[in-house]
């Protein structure tokens, strides 16, 4: 199915795990997961980081009964969640319709519940809006006077936002939805992603672990535009692996639509370019990526040339071009950039993660480390194309997002590669966890209201 190797059919060829320590096992993993998520609410009441500290003693409370009932209750209680390659092979439509509906469902109640997102999500409704109501044209009769958008956006994801409140209605909550279809379709393509890179069980894992992230919860019920940047941005790694596996016209016309539709939701999106040329270096060779690359690459500059060219007679460019220049030097030029950035990296991406999540990262980035093969280095590559620049320009938590796909598979892996413990029942044990306690995390983020900076000032 894939040109790329599963890793579950070269375990001759991998190096050992490097890490031989005695309490390296499943029970001590999953109970550094709750001391983590423990340790994270008691640094959110000691600073009063929350306006809602309210909900610290329950949160406490219940993340213990969680790890509580994970680590004691018997076998049996795990073994319904199928993890074994041959029962995803046999039950594979079964599993992701049923599990897809699961997820849908509890994103769509958590985007009833879930405050609103100043300035970001209140503008791109209000454009959706104007597109449902008045048609596409009116979006662009004042596009100077929206802020959110002349700023700093181009106009794809409030236009197809639009579109879709046409038949769903002008509410937030309709608007939501489509990002939640934006989330769910994430989701499927980092199953097929992970499926092509290692195997089923891989995949699955992968695509559970991407929702115990609460960040991807939060902005997958929320209306702004970086949960469809993402899908676009997953879309592209899934078409650029099947043109690395199968050279074709049709499939390099996929992958330069794929990235001209991401350009024009979000500038963000160029930092694809260098994740889809390391793809063919990997997977062909240095000169094929570069013939490759420069006819996917033009397609999708040619959409962002467009709409340059648009926006320069809407007298927006100049705007959003300084924009784009002032947050570019954020971090190099300025104290409070690197103060974001400080921020990002100790508080609010660990947050938006999970905290309880940074063991199976670790093992995971071990793992792929140690190993190196390809499917391996696609990974690194696609951390290495998103963390670099945005640690260098604009470091918001927000716009790791394109990333985490990538991340939730090398957790995947890291669940898979305890030293001790590897049965399927331990390994579900570790997935349920880390989906019950990211639960429990959203009950505190559904109405989140930072009361203080560690570190902005």
């Amino acid at each position: 199915m894939s040109g790329i190797v599963p890793s579950t059919q070269t375990s001759q060829a991998e190096r050992p795990f490097p890490l031989q320590m005695r309490w390296l096992s499943a029970r001590n993993l999953l109970l550094l997961m709750v001391v983590l998520e423990l340790g994270w609410l008691a640094v959110i009441w000691l600073t009063r980081a929350t306006a809602a500290t309210h909900k610290l003693l329950p949160l406490t409370i219940s993340t213990i009964v969680i790890g509580a009932a994970v680590l004691l209750l018997p076998d049996r209680f795990f073994g319904w969640l199928p993890l074994e390659n041959g029962r995803i092979v046999q039950n594979e439509t079964r599993i992701l319709l049923l599990l897809g509906l699961f997820i849908g469902v509890v994103l769509f109640i958590f985007a009833a519940q879930q405050r609103v997102w100043t300035f970001d999500e209140e503008g791109n409704l209000r454009a959706a809006t104007a597109v449902a109501n008045e048609g596409i044209g009116a979006l662009f009769e004042n596009y100077d006077r929206r802020p959110w958008l002349g700023k700093q956006h181009p106009p794809l994801v409030p236009i197809l936002y639009g579109l879709g409140m046409n038949v769903l209605g002008t509410s937030q909550l309709a608007g939501r939805t489509m990002t939640v279809l934006f989330a769910l379709g994430t989701g499927w393509l980092t199953y097929l992603i992970g499926r092509r890179l290692f195997d089923r069980r891989t995949a699955l894992l992968g695509t559970l672990l991407l929702f115990s992230f609460p960040l991807v919860f939060r902005l997958g019920a929320a209306a702004m535009v970086e949960t469809p940047l993402t899908f676009f941005f997953t879309l592209t790694v899934l078409l650029t692996l099947r043109l690395a596996e199968k050279p074709t016209i049709g499939r390099l016309l996929l992958v330069g639509l794929a990235i001209g539709a991401g350009l024009l939701s979000k500038y963000t999106m160029v930092f694809v370019l260098p994740l889809a040329f390391g793809i063919m270096v990997v997977q062909q060779s240095f000169g094929q990526a570069v013939r490759y690359f420069g006819v996917m690459g033009l397609i999708g500059v040619l959409f962002l040339a467009g709409w340059l060219l648009f926006a320069n007679q809407l007298d927006v460019l100049q705007r959003q071009l300084a924009t784009v220049w002032e947050y570019a030097g954020l971090v190099l030029t300025n104290e409070y950039g690197r103060n974001v950035l400080f921020e990002t990296m100790t508080n609010r991406l660990p947050s938006g993660l999970g905290v309880y999540n940074l063991p199976l990262f670790a093992l995971g980035g071990i793992v792929v480390l140690n190993r190196r093969q390809k499917a391996d280095w696609i990974l690194l590559i696609w951390m290495f194309s998103v963390w670099l620049p945005l640690s260098l320009t604009l470091p918001d938590h927000r716009y790791f997002l394109p990333s985490f796909p990538a991340l939730a598979l090398i957790a995947a892996l890291g669940l898979q590669h305890i030293p001790k413990g590897r049965l399927s029942l331990q390994t579900t044990r570790g997935v349920l966890l880390s989906l019950l306690l990211a639960a429990s995390t959203l009950y505190l983020y559904v109405d989140w209201v930072r009361a203080a900076e560690l570190f902005i000032e």
